[in-house]
Formats: structure tokens, C-alpha cells, sequence
């Protein structure tokens, strides 16, 4: 497998993967009565709330000071893990979701089901931000074993088998991820690219074109790529202009043709494809 597809599919997972990593942790586990003091009860409250309305780094900086004053453990250190997964290096995060797991006793398979799902799926997308795909094809797995069908976790094991040479696998997991949910932009990215890397642009094609209520950029980014590839350019150029400015549709247009001209001078399909993908994700970004 080229060396360069991981990269591709791995951006999919973390800049689409969203939210998605903040955990449920069940009714028992989401009050405050185990927290003693008045004073970390309130914090607790607060930093819920600044992380159900998205302010991250605010419910981060709560989190630590009551991490810093020993006010948090157990499950209170999984929800600090997964608001610092969203706003912090993948290091620090994974070093906190082992914490949590030893302070739970260290057995992922006598825990609780909601516990064992927030930490295998949290230690699993610290992994492979890290680069350890074979652990994290592991704790993936570990989190399907709580619940099968969770898109979001069979699109990282998917990212993670690519990455080790198992496509067949990882194709039928971002498979089963859309058949669960078919809007999952993630795993429709990752195995488009895919298809692309392995040169189908028809089924990259097929796969990206299909009907959606909400068209992501970076779905239309990858269609336009996947046209160029196959001789249609004129039709790229609308798919293009659906989203972008012309001042951007333009440019793109023509790194995706000289992507094309490169490959048909024998450079590696697999790295033009992770070049073509840098510059137009940074600039679906601003608009």
C-alpha cells in the first residue's frame, strides 16, 4: 500500500471527525453527588456547561484547575480527557484516558459499558493521531465490542486497517459506517479517497456524487479531484464553483490538472493525492 494514503485517510477522521469523541457516560455518572465540596460541584457545572455549548477551551482550563487541585477522578478524568481530545495535543490526551483507566482499575473489560466505550474509543483516536495504528485498530475494536454501530468508531478502525495494509477490511468498515449513517462525510471521504488511491475514480466518482441534503466542501473538493482524474474537467469546474468563488475554483482546477499531468508522468498516485488534498481543505476553511 503507498505510504502516503494513511495520511489522507487520517486527516479525514480527525478534521471531520468533529465531536464526536465527547462521551455519554450514562445518567449515574453525569451527576455532581460523587464530587465533595461545594466549590468543585460548581465547577463541574460550569465547565459542563461551557463544553455542551462548545466553548472548549474555557471548559478545558476548568477542567485542569480542578484536575491540578485533585478534584477529579475516576470518570470525572474521561470527561476532562474528551474536551482536552478537542482543544489539546493527542499526547496529553491519550496521557489522560490512561490515567482514567488505571483509576478505574485498570480492567477496560469489567468496567462499565458506557466507561469502557468512552475510553477505548478515546484511547483509540489518541493512538492513531499518534501513529499507532495496530493499538488503535485495537481499542477501536474494544469500543465496537460496547457498541457495534457506531459510525464514528468504524470509521477510525477503518483509518486505522488502512494504515496497516488490511484495505478489503478497512473498505467494508467505512462501508458499514455509511450503511449506518449514509451522511457521515468522514468514512464517505475516507473510502472515496481510498478508491481514488487505488485508481477507481468511477466508484470514487459514484460514491461522492450521490444525493445529500447538506453537501460538506470537502466532499465537493474530492468529486472535483475525482473528475479531473478521469478526463472531465468541464464538469469539475461546475462541481467547483457549486461551493467556491471562481478567484478559488480556478487555481484548484489547475493544481488538480497538473496532478493529473504529474501522474501521467509516473509520479505515486497515492502522494499527488495527498498534495492535491492540502491546499483546497485549507481554503475550504474560509469560506
Amino acid at each position: 500500500m503507498p505510504r502516503y494514503l494513511p495520511s489522507l485517510l487520517l486527516l479525514g477522521l480527525l478534521t471531520l471527525g468533529g465531536c464526536s469523541s465527547l462521551p455519554a457516560l450514562g445518567p449515574a455518572d453525569n451527576g455532581v453527588a460523587a464530587l465533595t465540596g461545594k466549590e468543585a460541584k460548581e465547577a463541574l457545572r460550569l465547565a459542563r456547561v461551557l463544553r455542551d455549548n462548545g466553548r472548549l477551551s474555557g471548559a478545558y482550563e476548568i477542567y485542569e484547575r480542578m484536575d491540578q487541585r485533585q478534584q477529579l477522578k475516576g470518570v470525572y478524568l474521561i470527561e476532562f480527557a474528551s474536551v482536552a481530545a478537542q482543544v489539546r495535543s493527542p499526547r496529553e490526551t491519550f496521557a489522560l484516558y490512561n490515567r482514567a483507566r488505571e483509576e478505574l482499575g485498570g480492567n477496560l473489560q469489567a468496567m462499565a459499558a458506557p466507561q469502557r466505550l468512552a475510553l477505548c474509543s478515546g484511547l483509540a483516536r489518541s493512538r492513531l493521531a499518534m501513529g499507532g495504528a495496530e493499538l488503535a485498530a485495537r481499542d477501536f475494536q474494544c469500543a465496537l465490542d460496547v457498541e457495534p454501530n457506531n459510525p464514528q468508531n468504524l470509521n477510525g478502525l477503518g483509518v486505522a486497517l488502512n494504515i496497516q495494509g488490511q484495505n478489503q477490511a478497512a473498505r467494508e468498515a467505512f462501508e458499514k459506517a455509511l450503511a449506518i449513517d449514509p451522511a457521515n462525510a468522514a468514512a464517505t471521504n475516507n473510502l472515496a479517497l481510498s478508491w481514488l488511491a487505488s485508481g477507481d475514480s468511477a466508484r470514487a466518482i459514484g460514491l461522492l456524487n450521490q444525493p445529500r441534503e447538506d453537501r460538506e466542501a470537502s466532499l465537493q473538493l474530492n468529486l472535483a479531484l475525482a473528475y479531473v482524474l478521469d478526463g472531465h474537467d468541464d464538469t469539475a469546474r461546475r462541481v467547483l464553483l457549486q461551493t467556491l468563488d471562481p478567484s478559488y475554483a480556478e487555481p484548484i482546477l489547475r493544481d488538480f490538472q497538473a496532478t493529473r499531468e504529474r501522474i501521467a508522468n509516473g509520479a505515486p498516485l497515492a502522494s499527488e493525492l495527498l498534495a492535491a488534498s492540502q491546499r483546497p481543505l485549507a481554503l475550504a476553511e474560509h469560506n
